[in-house]
């Protein structure tokens, strides 16, 4: 097994997928955002979350779902007005649906939300500028958050500290992956959890069939909601 971790860096992506193929690897497990990434049609290809058409299976968390539960929790938790905030890649991917579960389910329950999604690349400062936005005397206009990654909804939650707002008594957050540590920072939040080990050994099984493309184009795996502290209950 060949194993490459290229911190998204897409030049460095593609040299790693030729090298791969010049190995003669007999399949590749991939999660890219590279619009320009290009695999052998020689070489089965299993992605994790993006599409890149329909004999390429994908294997993702069901992200749709996972929207959908955050904004129900939220609200069950006793949150009225809601903000969704993301920050990501124009590509079409499977995490591109927890605002599309996010924004049924609030509209189902009839509670009123705002979105705030910026580009991959965009400077954090936008979401800073937007809870300044929506701050009057004080206080934040929205009572629940729901942000795309518990990495942005860490963030968040020191930018809302710094702004003298209390996570959860003033503002409740949920994150979306289960991440328990970023670099060597422990931290936890309230977040709609993915089932990691079940979508590598998915993977792996699919990539190890004669003809993956012959499969599903899309495997989804359910997901499920953790407290963590920065939510009510």
């Amino acid at each position: 097994m060949l194993f490459y971790a290229t911190d998204y860096d897409p030049l460095q992506e593609q040299e790693l997928v030729i090298l791969a193929e010049q190995q003669k690897v007999e399949g590749i497990i991939c999660l890219s955002y590279n619009p320009d990434l290009k695999v052998s049609e020689n070489v089965p290809l299993v992605s994790i979350d993006r599409y890149f058409g329909a004999q390429i299976p994908c294997v993702a968390s069901d992200n749709y779902s996972g929207g959908r539960l955050a904004a129900e929790k939220l609200v069950e938790n006793g949150c009225r007005n809601l903000a969704f905030m993301r920050i990501g890649s124009r590509l079409t991917n499977e995490p591109n649906k927890r605002k599309d579960g996010f924004v049924n389910a609030c509209e189902a329950m009839n509670i009123p939300y705002t979105l705030k999604i910026v580009e991959d690349g965009s400077p954090y400062s936008a979401f800073e500028q937007f809870l300044q936005e929506h701050m009057s005397e004080g206080k934040l206009a929205f009572d629940g958050i729901f942000c795309v990654t518990d990495s942005l909804a860490h963030q968040i939650i020191n930018s809302l500290k710094n702004m003298g707002i209390r996570v959860p008594e003033d503002v409740q957050i949920i994150g979306f992956d289960g991440a328990q540590y970023f670099g060597d920072l422990e931290y936890y939040c309230s977040t709609i959890v993915q089932p990691l080990e079940d979508i590598a050994e998915t993977c792996v099984s699919i990539v190890l069939q004669e003809q993956p493309s012959r499969l599903a184009s899309l495997v989804c795996l359910p997901v499920h909601y953790a407290y963590g502290g920065t939510t009510r209950r």
